[in-house]
């Protein structure tokens, strides 16, 4: 059966499946219900765990090798098969299926999909798991669930939020799940009485840190891009992670694609933002961007976004930070050029 994380609980409450497939782009909701499986199978004594992580050229006779052999150390245990890219390949997929379909008694097979786009939905081997057992599919947090999202998270920290401070809160994270759960956990630390105020948000955000990826973010999309480059400088200069730099920039890309072809297509601008997830208060710097924009230069934009992505996570030769610095150019000078250059 296929079910969002959310049902994952009433699901364990009648038992656990032989399988579990965990398939989305939200680590942090993956994670809780990774761990929600696991401390379940504890529970019930599968106290040994295995995990395999696929990569080129990675061998499957070994997980079933695995599954033949009995455990040293536990009568239960637990196989994990990681797919960082969610394809297993055809020798991966027939494995999965068979093994999913005749899993052998006293072993919890679960594989983890870390990317999940509708192609990897549709694969016949998905399918074939959740058949024979239960497959949680993880969706994005879209923004008008993102305020729901935070107000659950801080509830659980056992913050109480004042209602502007949640608001400024999802403006500044902005859909990046693992960003919100970090300050949430240092405001944990810093709130006097447990009491959230939008000034503290403000503080904490800022706090640490001469630069943020969220600061970028408006500096890319603004009429200064000397300015964006020296934040873009900033943030490497302070040790912040590409990746996490990466994100910001692929999200304003994104976002400034979506609404150009909602506009091309008739939409009103207003509209085109709306629907795109542009919030109200910063839908004057992306208009503002999108003038100094044309087919060709969104195009382009695509290009870069899709190049520093694969650099970034070495699917590509090339230095991360000179890929991010054309990025940032695509993005908010797509007409000129800026000056600089970041080494791997």
């Amino acid at each position: 059966m296929k079910l969002s994380a959310a049902q994952l609980n009433g699901q364990l409450k009648d038992g656990l499946a032989p399988v579990y497939l965990v398939g989305g782009e939200e680590p942090l909701i993956a994670n809780d219900a990774l761990d929600t499986i696991r401390a379940a199978a504890r529970g019930e004594g599968y106290d040994d765990r295995e995990v395999f992580v696929v990569g080129t050229g990675f061998n499957w006779d070994s997980v079933r090798s695995s599954m033949d052999t009995m455990s040293l150390f536990s009568a239960r245990r637990i196989i994990e098969v990681r797919l960082p890219t969610g394809k297993p390949g055809r020798t991966g997929s027939a494995m999965l299926a068979e093994l999913a379909e005749n899993m052998p008694p006293d072993t919890l097979l679960i594989v983890i999909c870390e990317q999940f786009d509708n192609n990897v939905a549709k694969a016949k081997w998905v399918t074939r798991v959740a058949d024979a057992g239960v497959a949680i599919i993880i969706k994005p947090v879209s923004p008008e669930q993102l305020p729901s999202w935070l107000a659950k998270a801080v509830k659980k920290a056992g913050l109480t939020f004042a209602p502007d401070a949640l608001e400024l809160l999802a403006h500044h994270v902005e859909g990046n799940l693992l960003a919100a759960q970090q300050e949430i956990d240092k405001l944990a630390l810093i709130a006097p009485d447990a009491q959230v105020s939008a000034e503290l948000v403000e503080q904490s955000v800022s706090d640490g840190a001469r630069f943020t990826v969220f600061q970028l973010a408006d500096a890319v999309l603004g009429p200064d891009p000397a300015r964006a480059v020296r934040v873009l400088y900033g943030l490497r200069a302070e040790g912040v992670a590409a990746p996490l730099v990466l994100w910001a920039l692929v999200k304003e890309a994104t976002t400034l694609t979506s609404v150009w072809t909602k506009i091309n297509a008739g939409q009103a601008a207003g509209q085109a933002m709306q629907q795109s997830g542009v919030w109200r208060s910063r839908q004057g710097l992306v208009g503002q961007c999108l003038r100094r924009h044309n087919q060709h230069s969104i195009e382009r934009l695509l290009g870069a976004a899709s190049k520093a992505d694969r650099i970034a996570k070495g699917g590509l030769q090339g230095s991360p930070w000179g890929a991010l610095l054309e990025l940032t150019q695509a993005i908010g000078q797509p007409q000129g050029v800026i000056r600089g250059q970041l080494s791997a």
